[in-house]
């Protein structure tokens, strides 16, 4: 993924794809298994990445009802990926 010309790094790009998927509430929150396939990455460099972000408080985490870790952006992550774009 390419912004101003410049290939986003792994952690931003899931950043990006979380806004682009509308992944801005825990109703809209994807695992990160589906992240993984989207970005056609591995899942333990998602994961990794996705931990960082929760203890950054771009991204917050839950455990649905069947037991799936799910993530979506807070509102400070909306806010960086809004940086990436300007």
């Amino acid at each position: 993924m390419k912004m101003n010309g410049y290939d986003l790094p792994l952690s931003e790009r899931l950043l990006v794809s979380l806004h682009n998927l509308c992944a801005t509430s825990n109703q809209m929150a994807i695992k990160s298994d589906e992240l993984a396939r989207i970005l056609q990455t591995d899942l333990n460099e998602i994961n990794h990445n996705l931990e960082r972000h929760v203890s950054e408080g771009y991204i917050a985490a839950f455990q649905d009802q069947e037991g799936n870790r799910r993530f979506y952006l807070t509102s400070t992550g909306i806010i960086r990926v809004c940086s990436i774009f300007s």
